[in-house]
């Protein structure tokens, strides 16, 4: 199959140089991806999806023209390249806009990328998987009134990327998904939880365990109280960073979200901005990561930057766009939907670097306050301030958790967040936004009731 796309992509490079491109880029990929779910215990959908198709990027003088089509035909592809060169000729100048890039080194040697259990996993082993992570679901929840809604995804594909400066490189890929969200309801309330995992490879899934979890963690929601609010201590969990650092960070730092003014630490490269405890990277090359590749969007060799170390702002993340723009090195962050998108910024792999102890560890170094396992709120990009609703929490006093948390918010800038970063825990997740511990933060203001 890479060769097929290969040729493809080598047939539409000649075509947009005969039609007068300048610079052509051609993005092929063909995926299969097969899902299952569940709604109050019983099978609700089972759905698989084939889909195949070509993006053409195609560039004259500094005017650029874009066009896919779903299907890897000759004659289709043709017409797109086509339409893509018609769009690029009719368009207005972008200033900013130097060249499509051009290989410069070698592509990394990534492990654990492809997965060929998940590939050729069939409707069975997925309805055996379900099965047992709805059966693990009930475990805990004996003699409760409770509905499981659950849901396991897969994928698998091959993409090729080549463009007219030299860039020729291609990949094939696996990952897989499974969540448990069990509610269940007593005399005087109602209450849900959820756990999941993400994977290349089908061995890295646990069915009992995302099951078990889930229904365990919606039993320890049960009896939700208000506390008294003020400025005190609080633990962010690795789902709820999930979101707050995953989407609400890694954001802040591409380079598309500064230069349009999009971003809370525009201002803040190469400056101390957090706290030393605090390192991140984004890893595009970790083995077997969600987010590893050999190579980005544009076909650039995939590497490990430095984000934010010592409390410094090292790096931001940048693709070709941006960093010609910015006369830097390229990070290898472009980043697409599929064949049918442009290129943007998104992290690879974005991690946050673990420290040591457990998440108990960190509990009993708080004398009151709260700790945030799950939110579903991200920081306003522009401001950075974060108003982050306790979707699940805790409360902590005398280095105990007392008991679960309702109708309680945490409130902090994120400039201020990072900075006060005190620990950081060695609990770490694999999320889809995110590879983190847990974190404690000095203190943040807390409104509850």
């Amino acid at each position: 199959m890479s060769q097929k796309l290969l040729t493809v992509g080598e047939i539409a490079l000649r075509h947009a140089e005969h039609l007068g491109a300048e610079q052509t880029e051609v993005y092929a990929a063909i995926s299969r991806s097969f899902s299952v779910e569940v709604e109050n215990s019983a099978i609700k959908q089972a759905l698989e999806r084939m889909d195949a198709g070509v993006g053409i990027r195609t560039v004259v003088g500094k005017r650029v023209g874009f066009a896919y089509v779903t299907t890897l035909q000759k004659d289709d592809v043709l017409e797109a390249v086509e339409n893509s060169v018609a769009l690029a000729k009719a368009s207005i100048n972008d200033p900013d806009f130097a060249t499509l890039p051009s290989l410069e080194g070698k592509y990394p040697a990534v492990r654990g990328l492809f997965d060929r259990n998940v590939a050729e996993l069939s409707a069975d082993d997925t309805a055996d998987l379900i099965a047992r992570l709805v059966d693990a679901s009930k475990g805990p929840l004996d003699r409760m009134k409770y509905a499981i809604d659950a849901s396991i995804s897969s994928s698998s594909g091959t993409k090729a990327i080549l463009n007219s400066l030299g860039v020729s490189c291609h990949v094939k890929t696996t990952s897989i998904s499974i969540e448990s969200e069990p509610s269940i309801k007593t005399d005087d309330e109602q209450t849900s939880s959820s756990e999941l995992q993400i994977a290349r490879r089908l061995a890295s899934i646990d069915p009992e365990w995302v099951g078990e979890s889930a229904s365990r963690n919606t039993l320890a929601n049960l009896g939700g109280k208000t506390i008294e609010g003020g400025e005190m201590p609080v633990i962010f969990a690795p789902h709820a960073l999930d979101y707050v650092f995953g989407q609400g960070l890694a954001g802040a730092l591409s380079a598309e979200e500064i230069h349009h003014g999009r971003s809370y630490i525009s201002d803040a490269f190469g400056t101390e901005i957090a706290s030393t405890n605090l390192r991140i990277v984004d890893d595009g090359v970790l083995a077997s990561g969600i987010g590893s590749r050999r190579f980005d969007a544009e076909g650039m060799p995939s590497q490990r930057t430095d984000l934010i170390l010592s409390g410094v702002l090292k790096n931001i993340l940048h693709n070709s766009y941006t960093a010609f723009k910015d006369r830097v090195h390229n990070t290898a962050n472009a980043a697409r939907p599929s064949y049918a998108g442009v290129p943007s910024i998104s992290t690879s792999n974005f991690v946050i670097l673990p420290g040591s102890g457990s998440l108990d560890n960190l509990v009993e170094e708080v004398s009151r306050g709260v700790l945030c396992l799950t939110t579903g709120d991200r920081p306003n990009m522009t401001t950075g301030d974060l108003s982050a609703m306790l979707m699940e929490g805790r409360y902590i006093e005398g280095g105990e958790i007392k008991h679960p948390l309702k109708n309680t918010l945490v409130g902090i800038n994120m400039r201020d967040l990072i900075k006060r970063v005190v620990k950081v825990g060695a609990d770490t997740r694999v999320l889809p936004d995110a590879i983190t511990p847990s974190v404690l933060v000095e203190r943040a203001r807390v409104t509850s009731g």
